[in-house]
């Protein structure tokens, strides 16, 4: 029986945005691989870390897919069908260097050319790759996120004590948490959450300018946090505040679109595309015009627009995204 071998490595780290991509993908697909009339088979970080320095000795299969666009894993056999996954093209904004820009994009462009198939995850990430990069475009489709909120919240072990915003995300520069923390001086009456991994200096900067500006009391940095915590926390906020710079979808803005939650986001890269015309958008990061943006936007949202962001939502599915890769998947096999 022909096999289709898919890259989900990054499900090693179940809480970033690549892993939860991998996570809800697979769950999806281990429903429906037992109608299959070919086999599904999954890379793991376990079984394949060989595999990065030696492709020649991957498993023969008809398609390989990998699931993100700086996957170490290409196919070494020629007649295996390769289908490439493009997140964002977010690493050559993050590194300023031309040297780097120039050797990313061209490897890219390798795996782009190598791919008989490409995925992006949204039409912004779309025409940032069709700008820099050379692909056909009848071999290419946009296929979404999707939303899979455990039904059942548990509280998390922080639990705010008034009213409060919430912003999730790796904390890294690009998430642009920073622009938060003074905001929060025109906001006497919220506390902020910031859930997310904390692992790089940039969170050091965040927690320091919240002693400095004497907001210890009413911002939190709580660390990384389950799907259940989230949940809760997506349940009780006054609204989700996602100010990032890059973004190649926003998973979390989709998840909490899902349960009618106000939306204060960045009007930069994918964000609108995700938020919709219901959503409410930054401007610029002046601490003055986010707070005013806030209070305004909570003063307007009503039950109308809270609908009307859970029917939008519904249009982010991890089961529609799993049926159509199986199309393509399909396809590549007749």
């Amino acid at each position: 029986m022909e096999k289709v071998v898919i890259d989900f490595e990054k499900i090693k780290d179940p809480y970033s945005g690549l892993g939860q991509y991998c996570l809800f993908l697979k769950d999806q697909f281990d429903i429906k691989k037992s109608n299959l009339n070919f086999i599904l088979e999954y890379f793991t970080p376990v079984k394949n870390k060989i595999y990065r320095y030696f492709s020649f000795l991957l498993p023969y299969s008809e398609i390989f897919h990998a699931i993100h666009q700086d996957s170490p894993f290409i196919p070494f056999y020629k007649k295996t069908k390769f289908i490439l996954t493009i997140h964002d093209l977010n690493a050559i904004y993050e590194n300023p260097s031309e040297k780097f820009q120039k050797k990313y994009l061209k490897k890219l462009q390798k795996k782009i050319n190598r791919a008989s198939y490409v995925v992006y995850i949204s039409n912004f990430t779309k025409n940032e790759v069709q700008k820099k990069l050379t692909i056909q475009k009848s071999n290419s489709m946009v296929i979404y996120n999707g939303i899979s909120l455990p039904q059942l919240s548990r509280e998390p072990s922080y639990h705010p004590k008034k009213k409060f915003l919430f912003a999730i995300g790796t904390v890294l520069p690009k998430k642009n948490f920073h622009s938060l923390i003074p905001m929060m001086l025109d906001l006497p009456d919220y506390e902020l959450i910031i859930a997310g991994t904390t692992f790089h200096p940039y969170a050091k900067e965040i927690n320091e300018e919240i002693k400095k500006l004497q907001l210890t009391d009413r911002v939190h940095l709580v660390g990384t946090i389950n799907n259940e915590e989230k949940r809760w926390y997506f349940e009780n906020a006054s609204a989700l505040i996602c100010p990032s710079l890059l973004e190649g979808f926003g998973l979390p803005v989709a998840e909490a679109m899902s349960l009618g939650i106000p939306l204060f986001l960045s009007n930069l890269t994918s964000l609108p595309e995700i938020g919709g015309t219901d959503a409410f958008y930054f401007e610029n990061f002046t601490p003055k015009h986010m707070s005013d943006k806030i209070l305004w936007g909570l003063s307007q949202f009503d039950e109308a627009q809270k609908n009307r962001l859970i029917e939008r939502s519904k249009m982010f599915s991890w089961e529609k995204a799993a049926d159509e890769y199986l199309k393509i998947y399909e396809s590549l096999l007749r």
